[in-house]
């Protein structure tokens, strides 16, 4: 090792970047994730991640580049897709987002994340009865996660069904 330019690997500082995002250290992960991208502008974790940390401190605009150029690296890329999809629903893009989730949705039928936040997008767009189909698909993949049942049973709740959203509360107590 030389006195100068002592070259990080890219795996260290990977490693590195996801430890501070455990430790809900978005900014110092950023930091790490950018030396990455400087070695290898195409690397995919390090933008993934990024754009994760990036969408972590409301920098959606910033995210939304992220998971963009990601996604000219590999278009199927359902999680990128997703997750731009969140940068997009909290900029206030609405449409985008949708567009979002739904190729997420193409990209990967058994991904349950752009399922449940298709689900929560139709339900701020009033579209109750859509956002359940949505939320019911979720739970269908992935019955381990309580998210997207909590979430039914808030919809059913603003539509009116209040037992309906009663009994799905008591089955996430009991299995939860």
């Amino acid at each position: 090792m030389g006195l100068f330019g002592s070259k990080e690997s890219s795996e260290d500082l990977m490693y590195n970047g996801m430890s501070l995002m455990d430790k809900n250290q978005p900014k110092g992960a950023i930091s790490l994730f950018n030396k990455v991208l400087k070695q290898d502008s195409k690397n995919v974790s390090a933008l993934y991640n990024k754009g994760l940390a990036l969408n972590q401190i409301k920098k959606y605009t910033d995210a939304v580049t992220c998971f963009e150029k990601l996604l000219e690296i590999n278009p199927k890329d359902a999680q990128a897709q997703n997750n731009k999809g969140i940068a997009m629903a909290e900029m206030g893009n609405i449409q985008d987002a949708a567009e979002c989730y739904d190729k997420a949705i193409e990209a990967d039928p058994k991904y349950a994340a752009s399922y449940f936040n298709k689900g929560v997008l139709l339900d701020k767009l009033q579209e109750h009865e859509e956002a359940l189909i949505s939320l019911e698909k979720a739970i269908s993949i992935d019955p381990r996660k309580p998210n997207a049942m909590v979430y039914k049973g808030i919809v059913l709740g603003k539509m009116k069904k209040h037992e309906e959203a009663l009994n799905c509360f008591k089955n996430i107590c009991k299995k939860y």
